[in-house]
């Protein structure tokens, strides 16, 4: 992909498009790995931060279709599922206008929070609730001033259909 100028996009701060709460926790200790079907999302980079399955009690639940945010690692994932976590430091941000929210959408505001957020955030200092209230990050924005919701979906489709076409390569390139 080529590099978006951004230059007409807006600030917005976080709370004029997300609600935000920090996530549940169940330490590790009570978790009993591949026990279940709910996700149990760490604050891990890798695998979308699933590190298992659970059974996962209700009291522990968090709702999907958000983004989740690793506290101290600053990791960013989007969690389609409900989901438990490890860690009441993690964030769950959820768009306050639930007609816009979708996973392709919610990919592209992880890549435009990552951008205003890691210059930030680091493991010494690490995001909170109390502090990402007053963060803001940048946006695309139609003619009224409103997120671009068009753009971001025709943005991330072209993202996903070039991913496709790099891993249908690959597995080509394997089969030979």
């Amino acid at each position: 992909m080529v590099k978006i100028d951004t230059s007409g996009w807006k600030e917005f701060n976080l709370t004029d498009i997300f609600r935000m709460n920090n996530t549940k926790s169940i330490v590790q200790k009570d978790v009993i790995p591949d026990s279940g079907t709910t996700p149990y999302v760490t604050a891990q980079a890798g695998n979308n931060g699933v590190m298992t399955y659970i059974d996962c009690p209700p009291e522990w639940l968090d709702e999907g279709n958000c983004i989740m945010i690793g506290g101290k690692t600053l990791t960013f994932s989007y969690q389609a599922k409900d989901f438990c976590s490890n860690d009441s430091h993690n964030i769950a941000l959820r768009l306050k206008n639930t007609d816009k929210a979708s996973e392709i959408r919610y990919l592209f505001l992880i890549a435009a929070l990552r951008g205003a957020l890691y210059q930030k955030y680091s493991w010494g200092d690490s995001i909170s609730m109390k502090s990402i209230v007053g963060d803001s990050f940048r946006l695309p924005v139609d003619t009224s001033g409103e997120p671009d919701w068009t753009y971001m979906d025709e943005y991330m489709s072209a993202v996903m259909r070039e991913s496709e076409a790099s891993l249908e390569s690959l597995r080509q390139a394997l089969r030979v």
